[in-house]
């Protein structure tokens, strides 16, 4: 573990049990289900755009998530060994931001806008154009997060099923957790 080479974390499925865009959703046509008729507009737009209406009309309460602790202490643990530690996510920054205030172990937050959708390639790109090839470490917990570990210098693998294990063999990875698979 080098500690000069920063660890990224996703949110969705990997720092949290859940997706905050199921999240908000739910939560959105709980209050207005009516809304639900302005999704495929909203979506046409982009999934970036269809995460910043939904953040409008609904609030989730970010203590209430459901916290991965396997994450928590890995990133707990290179925190003390003196890695920088970033919040990269496709969940709206207005999220994501509340999520790392709230767990207070980020030094910065990388997250989709109304403009910007940060997920799979995307998120690769912009990690490399910051970092690097093989710049970072990154942890996550699905296929679309290949691109990124395969641009990364350690793939993190946590809540992952044996498919994701068998698509990332040939890179280096560390498997924090596996899915049950029932």
């Amino acid at each position: 573990m080098n500690k000069n080479i920063p660890l990224i974390v996703d949110l969705d499925h990997t720092l949290i049990d859940t997706d905050l865009l199921v999240e908000s959703s739910i939560a959105t046509l709980k209050k207005s289900p009516w809304l639900v008729a302005l999704y495929p507009f909203w979506l046409l737009q982009g999934k970036g755009y269809l995460k910043a209406q939904l953040i409008k009309h609904c609030d989730i309460d970010i203590s209430t998530l459901p916290y991965n602790q396997t994450t928590i202490n890995y990133i707990n643990k290179r925190k003390k060994a003196g890695t920088q530690v970033i919040l990269a996510t496709a969940s709206h920054e207005f999220y994501a931001r509340k999520v790392a205030k709230h767990m207070d172990l980020f030094d910065d937050v990388m997250a989709s806008n109304k403009h910007f959708n940060l997920s799979s390639h995307n998120k690769a790109y912009k990690l490399v154009e910051r970092f690097g090839e093989q710049g970072f470490d990154y942890i996550g917990d699905h296929m679309r997060d290949l691109p990124v570990w395969q641009a990364s210098n350690l793939a993190i693998l946590v809540n992952v099923s044996t498919k994701v294990i068998r698509k990332t063999q040939h890179l280096n990875t560390l498997i924090l957790s596996k899915k049950n698979n029932f």
